[in-house]
């Protein structure tokens, strides 16, 4: 690995050589999950090169060193997203549509393979401070990508990321990783640099326009600062969080640019929640749309309570409603319309153990606890407004938490971590 320390510049091959081509695939990877997400003919080489390539490197350098040692194994979250998959496949035998049922299966299936890399490789505490500032370095060249390639004149006129292929909501969710990452870097490790690296990464969230994503990123600041009980002044820290939130809905409600960029959704959203629906009247068109979905969702779950009407069977559905073809908006609603009950507590019980054991983890004092928690229940908040199962991004982040609560059961937290 490369190092600086006391102004001298260390160069360890031995060790180092196949870290930096982990990092490098891993790097490549991320941009293809998070800014080069065109699917037009030929435009998703980039993508498969570099899931093939991801894929090489970490089984080479993995199972090597598992082979030396005797110990190749599969892990729980493995298990569990492969049952999962094992669950979506079998679901198009009573699906509504057969076809249907097939479209998100190549999806899931290449995140349970990523996964499982990710997870043989993420095996020492080094290797996990390698994950963090590599997605870090990713979200910063898409971050400087979404800039350079879009119009400056666009650059405050709303769902800023169109040049990505991917919507303002998925380009959000990968900046508020970035914003929660570089905000635990900062302050709960105190390396304090990084707080120059959060606010850039902040304000672009902004700028998508995406009030999922500034509403994440807010609340998993403050809940950063919050479970982080052990800090000095905890109770001062608490309330500057709370004025700093506070301060940016002012800034957004009085800075024009800003406003026009993501205040007028926040007051679309507002008179939504306290409108008279029966009225008629569509005050947001988004939001509206998100309910119809989401009431049908229930509808279809109400038909096939237990076993659901097949994986992604809800687009099916909504399509031969005169809808276009679009899924729920909502991942708990969502799963349990495709897979029922069944599919439900297949898939979510992985979060309740991520989170009981998170809990344990962040009461004995793990920093690394801290940041994924708080990740774990921005993602079960924010999936009502969200489909989150079939996302590359939010299953690598959830990888990543595991591999956190295995390393933290190894090791006792030191001095410093308990500070």
């Amino acid at each position: 690995m490369v190092s600086l320390k006391d102004g001298i510049l260390r160069l360890n091959f031995a060790s180092g050589i196949p870290d930096l081509l982990w990092g490098v695939s891993f790097f490549m990877l991320m941009l293809s999950v998070i800014c080069f997400g065109s699917t037009t003919v030929g435009a998703n080489y980039f993508y498969y090169f570099v899931f093939f390539l991801f894929i090489g490197i970490s089984l080479s350098i993995s199972l090597a060193e598992r082979l030396r040692t005797g110990k190749i194994f599969i892990s729980l979250h493995t298990f569990w997203y492969g049952l999962f998959v094992l669950l979506a496949f079998a679901s198009s035998i009573w699906a509504d549509s057969f076809a249907t049922s097939f479209v998100p299966l190549s999806k899931i299936i290449q995140i349970l393979a990523v996964t499982y890399c990710l997870i043989l490789y993420l095996d020492r505490e080094s290797r996990m401070q390698q994950y963090i500032r590599t997605v870090l370095a990713a979200s910063a060249f898409l971050m400087v990508y979404l800039f350079v390639k879009t119009p400056a004149q666009q650059w405050f006129s709303g769902f800023l990321g169109a040049v990505t292929s991917y919507n303002s909501n998925d380009v959000g969710c990968a900046l508020t990783i970035a914003v929660l990452f570089s905000f635990y870097e900062a302050y709960v490790r105190h390396r304090k640099a990084f707080y120059f690296v959060c606010v850039p990464f902040f304000f672009t969230v902004i700028l998508t326009s995406s009030r999922k994503a500034l509403f994440m990123s807010v609340l998993g600041v403050l809940l950063m600062v919050t479970f982080n009980y052990r800090a000095r002044n905890y109770i001062l820290r608490v309330l500057c969080a709370i004025l700093t939130g506070v301060l940016t809905i002012v800034l957004i409600y009085n800075i024009p640019f800003l406003y026009q960029t993501v205040g007028v959704r926040l007051d679309h959203m507002i008179e939504y929640l306290f409108s008279d629906r029966t009225s008629g009247a569509t005050i947001d068109y988004s939001l509206t749309l998100r309910r119809f979905y989401i009431d049908m969702a229930k509808s279809f779950f109400k038909e096939r309570p237990f076993f659901g009407i097949g994986l992604n069977n809800f687009s099916y559905r909504i399509l031969e409603y005169g809808k276009t073809f679009s899924y729920a908006h909502n991942n708990y609603w969502e799963i349990a319309a495709d897979l029922g009950i069944i599919g439900f507590i297949t898939y979510y019980w992985f979060y309740a153990y991520l989170f009981v054991k998170l809990t344990r983890q962040m009461i004995n004092g793990h920093k690394s606890a801290l940041l994924f928690m708080t990740v774990l229940l921005l993602f079960i908040i924010f999936e009502y407004g969200m489909v989150n199962y079939y996302k590359m991004q939010v299953h690598l982040v959830l990888a990543a938490a595991f591999c956190a609560v295995s390393l933290n059961d190894t090791k006792v937290p030191t001095e410093e971590e308990e500070e």
